[in-house]
C-alpha cells in the first residue's frame, strides 16, 4: 500500500511526558502510543512511503500487525492518504436560502455618545449632520424579517447593538414587546441581548433589562489610565475627556442590580494597553462574570494598532492570565476569562469550523435604514450589503460570498493545523486590512497558532487533575451569557 503522509492534518504537542496528536481534519485530540509516535517521527523525513517499507523500518520494535492497525488508523484520521488529491474550488456548500435565521443585529442608533478613538464606523456616519436612527417602522420590518426566516428554530436571539443603542431606548422597548409577542404567536422563545458603553445606564433600563432576562455586554477597557486613553467623549471645544468616571458608579449600580444573567465585559486590546492580567483583576474585581478581550482591528499605521511585538505582550497576558485560570479550576473555581472558556469548549466540543463565525449564515445584521449586512461591522459597507428587510435578501450574492470565504477555498488555510477552530479569520479584519473580507487573517496566525496550542496544554491538564471540571463548569457556566459571546 503507497501511503502518502499529509502534515497538515497531523499536529503533535508535547505534553509533559506525553505526546498529544491534533488531527485536524476532525479537530479531534488522541494520546499517541509509541508505535504511533514511532510512525510521526520516521514520516517527517519520508513523507512518500509504503506499507511494507514502513513495516520493515519498524519491524525491530513493532508487530506488523501495530503498524497496520496503526496506519489504518491514521487513515481514518487522514493524517495519511493513499492517493494524491485534486485540488479544486468548493462547490456552493449551503444555498442560504434554506439557512435558517438564528441571530439578528439590530443597529438601532448610528450616532454614539463617545469618540472612542479605534472605532471602525466612520465618522460622518455617526457624527454628522443627520446620523441613521431606526425608527418602528424599520424595527417592526426587521422583526418581521427574523421570524419570517427562523425556520424550525425554538429559540431566536434580537441584539441590540449602535453606535450607542441607548440612545434609541424607546424603540427598545417597543422591539421588545412586539419580538416578545409574534414569539408567543409563533411559539417561539425569543433571547435578547445588547452591546453598550454603559454611559447612558439608568435604574428604568436597568430593571427594564432585568424584567425581559438582557444578556448583557459592557465595552470597558479596564482600569481608569488605560480605559481612558480610547474612549472618551468629545467636549464643544474639541478637547478629550474621559469616560471612565462618568461609567464607573453607573457599572457599580449595573452589577448591584441587575441579577437576572452574568453581566460580560468586553475589552479591546490597543497599543498601550496590552496588561492583561492587571485588566482582567480590575473588571473582575468590579464584578464582571466574564471579561473578553478583542485585539483592535485596525489599518496598518493606525497609532491604536498592534504590532507584531504589541500581540506577543498580548500573548504573554493571556497565558499569565490562564495559570490562574488553572490554579483556581484545580480547586473547582470558574475564572471568566472569556478567551480561554471559549476555546476550551471548542477544543471539547471538537469544533470544525468551514467558516469563521455565524456571520451571513444563522446571524445578520440590520441598520436603521434596513439595509441587511454580514455583521454588526459591516453597516455602510457597500461591498457586504445584502438586501433590505423589506425587499429582501440578496441570497445569490451572500452564496457566493460564504462559498469564496469558505475555509477548503483558501488555499493558505490548507497548510494550517488549526483551520477548524479558526475557520479564516473574521471577515471584518480582513477587509480592513486587505480589502477583501474573504481574505484570511495571515497577520494573526502565528498568534492564534501559540494560543490554540496553549489552550490544548489547559485542556490537558484540567481532564488529567480535575475531570469534569469543562463540563459543569466551563459549558454549563457559561450557558446564560450573551449569545453572541458563546
Amino acid at each position: 500500500m503507497e501511503l502518502q503522509f499529509r502534515a497538515e492534518n497531523a499536529h503533535a504537542i508535547a505534553y509533559g511526558e506525553k505526546t498529544i496528536l491534533v488531527a485536524a481534519k476532525s479537530m479531534s485530540l488522541f494520546v499517541l502510543d509509541p508505535v504511533s509516535e514511532a510512525i510521526l517521527l520516521y514520516v517527517q523525513t519520508h513523507p512518500r512511503l509504503t506499507l511494507d517499507q514502513l513495516t520493515q523500518e519498524l519491524a525491530g520494535r513493532f508487530s506488523p500487525a501495530d503498524v497496520a492497525e496503526t496506519v489504518q488508523e491514521f487513515l481514518n484520521l487522514h493524517v495519511f492518504i493513499t492517493a494524491q488529491p485534486i485540488p479544486h474550488p468548493i462547490s456552493p456548500l449551503i444555498n442560504i436560502e434554506h439557512f435558517p435565521l438564528g441571530s439578528l443585529v439590530l443597529n438601532v442608533a448610528n450616532k454614539c455618545n463617545l469618540h472612542c478613538t479605534y472605532c471602525y464606523e466612520p465618522e460622518a456616519a455617526k457624527y454628522g449632520p443627520s446620523p441613521v436612527q431606526m425608527d418602528w417602522d424599520m424595527a417592526k420590518a426587521s422583526v418581521d424579517f427574523l421570524f419570517q426566516r427562523a425556520g424550525k428554530n425554538r429559540e431566536v436571539n434580537l441584539i441590540f447593538f449602535g453606535g450607542e443603542a441607548l440612545l434609541n431606548f424607546q424603540l427598545m422597548r417597543k422591539v421588545v414587546a412586539y419580538a416578545e409577542e409574534q414569539g408567543q404567536e409563533c411559539g417561539k422563545k425569543v433571547d435578547f441581548s445588547l452591546t453598550t458603553n454603559g454611559t447612558l445606564l439608568t435604574d428604568e433600563i436597568v430593571d427594564f433589562f432585568q424584567e425581559h432576562h438582557f444578556g448583557v455586554t459592557l465595552s470597558i477597557d479596564g482600569p481608569k489610565d488605560l480605559h481612558d486613553k480610547r474612549r472618551s467623549f468629545l467636549t464643544k471645544h474639541g478637547e478629550r475627556k474621559g469616560s471612565y468616571d462618568l461609567l464607573l458608579p453607573r457599572v457599580q449600580r449595573l452589577l448591584q442590580r441587575y441579577t437576572a444573567r452574568p453581566i460580560v465585559a468586553r475589552v479591546t486590546v490597543t497599543k498601550g494597553t496590552v496588561e492583561i492580567a492587571r485588566i482582567y483583576e480590575h473588571l473582575s474585581g468590579l464584578g464582571f462574570f466574564e471579561v473578553g478581550f478583542s485585539p483592535v482591528t485596525a489599518k496598518n499605521g493606525e497609532e491604536y494598532g498592534l504590532e507584531p511585538a504589541d500581540l506577543r505582550q498580548v500573548l504573554a497576558g493571556f497565558k499569565e492570565l490562564g495559570q490562574l485560570y488553572v490554579e483556581r479550576a484545580l480547586h473547582s473555581q470558574y475564572t471568566g476569562f472569556s478567551n480561554l472558556s471559549t476555546l476550551l469548549t471548542d477544543i471539547h466540543a471538537g469544533t470544525n469550523k468551514l467558516f469563521p463565525c455565524g456571520a451571513g449564515l444563522g446571524l445578520l445584521d440590520v441598520d436603521g435604514n434596513g439595509d441587511i449586512y454580514l455583521c454588526h461591522r459591516f453597516p455602510g459597507t457597500e461591498e457586504h450589503k445584502y438586501g433590505n428587510v423589506k425587499e429582501g435578501l440578496q441570497y445569490d450574492r451572500l452564496n457566493e460570498f460564504l462559498n469564496s470565504a469558505h475555509v477548503e477555498n483558501k488555499p493558505v488555510c490548507q497548510t494550517c493545523w488549526i483551520r477548524g477552530i479558526c475557520g479564516g479569520g473574521c471577515y471584518h479584519e480582513a477587509y480592513t486590512q486587505f480589502g477583501d473580507g474573504a481574505l484570511p487573517n495571515l497577520h494573526y496566525c502565528d498568534f492564534l497558532r501559540e494560543w490554540t496550542e496553549y489552550g490544548i496544554g489547559v485542556y490537558m491538564e484540567l481532564q488529567e487533575k480535575n475531570p469534569g471540571f469543562v463540563e459543569t463548569y466551563v459549558l454549563r457556566g457559561r450557558g446564560d451569557a450573551p449569545k453572541e459571546l458563546t
